[in-house]
């Protein structure tokens, strides 16, 4: 309906200003000493931090996947981790399917989404917006459910687009401790890697 076309939006407003006086505190170290200690109720501590980063573009992603590093063992580390991005990512795409009506108001606010548009291949491009790590990610999800883009195909190239970013970044949140080594050094790179990498697989899948 016309009156809740600015639903979408107003959520993500709220949900950043609600958070915005805290963003300095929004650091891994932190997020990991406020996290229980037992790991079954770390994990859903963190997924719930997930879920209320997807209403709110203040809340660094980077952080809570870093966290993710300290809190876990590695295998651990990376499927809680990947769950939450995906739990990141699915809210505000469901939140814009629901109000499809938001799309030119989207639009209309941030011309450059327009761009963003899947047409022939839909997973293949939310692929590479996450292997890209197209921001505001909370935007770009809201977006895509917005736009029509099936499920299954939001599902599957976010979790492949999404997997290489989120190890990255687990590894450097087990790394923090080591500031300075070659390892610390080392799980600063991909994301940039990550970056060309879509560029360049957009160039050559472009029809």
């Amino acid at each position: 309906m016309e009156k809740y076309r600015w639903l979408p939006l107003a959520a993500l407003l709220a949900g950043t200003l609600a958070l915005w006086p805290l963003r300095d505190q929004l650091t891994a170290e932190r997020i990991a000493a406020w996290s229980p200690r037992e790991t079954g109720l770390a994990a859903v501590f963190l997924l719930a931090l997930y879920a209320v980063k997807s209403l709110s573009v203040a809340f660094p992603l980077s952080a809570l996947e870093a966290a993710g590093g300290l809190l876990f063992p590695l295998p651990a580390a990376l499927a809680v981790n990947l769950l939450g991005v995906l739990t990141a990512q699915v809210i505000p795409f469901l939140l814009g399917r629901r109000e499809q009506a938001a799309l030119e108001t989207l639009t209309a606010r941030h011309p450059r989404l327009a761009a963003l548009r899947p047409r022939d291949r839909p997973g293949r491009s939310v692929f590479l917006l996450r292997l890209a790590g197209a921001t505001p990610g909370d935007l770009v999800s809201l977006y895509l459910g917005a736009s029509g883009v099936p499920l299954r195909a939001y599902l599957t190239g976010g979790t492949l687009g999404s997997l290489p970013r989120v190890a990255a970044a687990t590894v450097l949140g087990a790394a923090l401790w080591e500031i300075g080594s070659p390892r610390f050094w080392l799980s600063l790179l991909p994301g940039a890697a990550l970056t060309g990498l879509s560029l360049v697989l957009w160039r050559l899948w472009k029809p």
